[in-house]
């Protein structure tokens, strides 16, 4: 069993290596066996077909990821930033990078390929999702915050790879969390903002002065 499962992981690592270093058009049957070490029959065997091997090995990596921060006591921006470390890490594996970008761009030309990351998609923002629900009233602030927690992430992770300005998207990372959690109250509520008739003109007026009345004149 365990031997079995060993090589399950091999070929997982090996097809986001060889995807990341030769691009779709060089990922196939026979050269991941190589890479391996095994037999297309041994692919096979733990596999259904050749692009279930590099869509187990994306998810397997964010599944990892979003598992390590399983923790319902974290407070909003203490769970914001452990996906920030989370994905740098990944950001770092430049091999898995380039292999997620390049399984996603094949994504687009085979709509049977791109119905299966949707629905990879659709896992992984199911959890982010599930993990906010509690952090963000209500539940359209935490679908919001949830969806633009992926794309941020997506396209923080591309700049990466193309230009390398992390420090730049860190910093950007970082104030992105200060602003969401700006937004929320300790209870993890938004804030209300005053309106007329609540307790005040809204922030940022100035009051009406107090009209003066004018005295009546005497009469002699």
């Amino acid at each position: 069993m365990a031997r079995g499962s060993d090589t399950r992981t091999r070929i997982l690592k090996a097809a986001v290596e060889l995807m990341g270093r030769e691009g779709p058009g060089h990922f196939t049957a026979s050269a991941l066996a190589r890479e391996v070490g095994v037999s297309k029959a041994t692919l096979f065997h733990h596999f259904a077909s050749l692009d279930d091997i590099p869509l187990a090995a994306l998810e397997e990596v964010f599944m990892d990821a979003m598992t390590r921060l399983e923790d319902d006591d974290l407070p909003l921006k203490e769970y914001l930033k452990g996906m920030g470390r989370e994905m740098e890490v990944i950001a770092h594996n430049e091999p898995f990078l380039n292999a997620y970008f390049v399984f996603f761009i094949k994504g687009i030309f085979d709509p049977r390929l791109r119905e299966r990351l949707a629905d990879g998609g659709f896992e992984l923002h199911r959890q982010v999702m599930a993990a906010l629900a509690h952090r963000l009233a209500p539940e359209e602030d935490a679908e919001a915050v949830a969806r633009l927690v992926e794309v941020i992430l997506d396209g923080m992770a591309l700049h990466h790879l193309l230009m390398g300005d992390h420090e730049v998207l860190d910093r950007a990372w970082q104030r992105f969390i200060r602003l969401v959690g700006e937004a929320q109250t300790p209870a993890g509520r938004p804030r209300r903002t005053r309106s007329a008739g609540t307790g005040g003109p809204p922030r940022g007026t100035r009051p009406a002065p107090p009209t003066r009345r004018k005295k009546p004149k005497e009469t002699s």
